[in-house]
């Protein structure tokens, strides 16, 4: 089947993670920036499951005529079959990069209604692509509804239909309802957790692979690598309360999902000295977010020398890793930069005599950036091999 994957906040990390943990998926085509288009066999619910920076995912309708009045006839009859679950015909419309399908919606409102007695319900929205959320809250997933979207790029117009969203409620639960969470230390987003794992696991098997995050904090990443289904998960942390803070984490989300198969174990520990609780070339991953510098209120910026001392820290710690980690294995780091004016620390003198290079995340961009408008100190995420 053809699938279309619809890119999160930040489309080129979500595409640098798809592309790395199903690298059969390469070959596929970005339409629009946020949309990629690519051949599956997968369930679409077990990919949403899997990723984090994929908020939708689209089915193309096969059989569709790309002719508006011919479209809204065979469009119709497929709403009103898919409608089981009641006796009203819900649908939303999203319409990208296709302006003479503007009004689809409407069209198809009047030919459903000439066509049934059925009651018809078209949800609408400010923005042209209607967002996950209003997907799950107005009931768009068959057989109570569907979501539509209508895309077009340079070769061909594709009628697709939303079959997993991204369950944003279960996402907050996972970020503000473990017990660990502590916002004064800093705080890596669940999903960008999940994203970076899923850059560092690649073609492997979660399931044979052993994580390692040498900045624990409160356990997110951890946490996410467990529900990954990691086999070995450790973590570490120079203060005792993020220890004790990633051990309550696991704990609790070892209650909440279910995490046969994982083991885990934090243990209090310098990043900049080599972990004599892990043995040699045993860590197939490393994942983490070292500390980040101090809290910047506004208008304060990094100075040199704290910005110096990070590359330190950085370095320092790559080159405890490196005897930890498997020749074949990779790091994931996510380092800080200042937003305004954009200024990003010296990769090359950080990864000076650590043995590791840079592995580009995607063909034409060798690093990513994640970060908020409002922030002022962003995320360069980079992923690292041993040359």
């Amino acid at each position: 089947m053809k699938l279309v994957f619809q890119f999160g906040s930040h489309p080129s990390l979500s595409r640098a993670e798809l592309v790395a943990r199903f690298p059969q998926m390469v070959g596929g085509r970005l339409v629009a920036e946020r949309f990629f288009v690519v051949d599956s066999s997968e369930s679409p619910a077990w990919l949403m499951q899997q990723l984090g920076g994929v908020v939708k995912i689209l089915e193309v309708i096969e059989g569709i005529t790309a002719k508006p009045a011919e479209m809204v006839a065979h469009l119709a009859d497929h709403l009103i079959l898919s409608c089981s679950a009641k006796n009203k015909v819900t649908f939303g419309v999203s319409i990208v990069n296709a302006g003479e399908f503007k009004g689809l919606g409407i069209a198809l409102k009047r030919e459903i209604q000439a066509q049934t007695d059925r009651p018809v319900r078209s949800v609408i929205s400010r923005d042209p692509v209607l967002s996950s959320a209003t997907t799950i809250l107005e009931k768009l997933l068959p057989p109570d509804g569907v979501d539509l979207t209508v895309l077009k790029d340079s070769s061909e117009v594709l009628v697709c239909q939303t079959v997993a969203v991204q369950p944003f409620d279960e996402w907050s639960f996972r970020d503000y309802g473990r017990p660990g969470r502590d916002a004064k230390r800093g705080m890596l987003p669940p999903k960008l957790a999940k994203m970076m794992l899923n850059l560092a696991l690649g073609i492997g098997t979660a399931e044979a692979s052993t994580v390692y995050d040498p900045f624990c904090g409160s356990g997110t990443a951890l946490t996410e690598a467990a529900l990954l289904g990691f086999a070995r998960v450790y973590g570490s942390d120079i203060l005792k309360q993020a220890v004790d803070d990633s051990r309550a984490s696991l704990a609790w989300a070892g209650k909440q999902f279910d995490l046969t198969g994982t083991t885990s174990e934090v243990f209090k520990h310098d990043a900049t000295d080599r972990p004599q609780h892990l043995k040699p070339a045993s860590v197939d991953c490393v994942v983490s977010e070292p500390f980040l510098g101090r809290p910047l209120k506004k208008g304060e910026q990094l100075t040199p020398v704290e910005m110096h001392e990070l590359v330190v820290l950085y370095q320092q710690a790559l080159c405890a890793l490196e005897p930890v980690v498997t020749p074949t294995g990779c790091v994931v780091l996510s380092l800080p930069f200042q937003v305004a004016p954009r200024t990003l620390l010296p990769l090359n003198e950080i990864l000076e005599g650590t043995g590791f290079v840079i592995d580009p995340l995607l063909p034409d961009q060798k690093t990513l950036l994640y970060m908020r408008s409002d922030q002022r100190i962003g995320r360069q995420i980079v992923r690292l091999v041993k040359n």
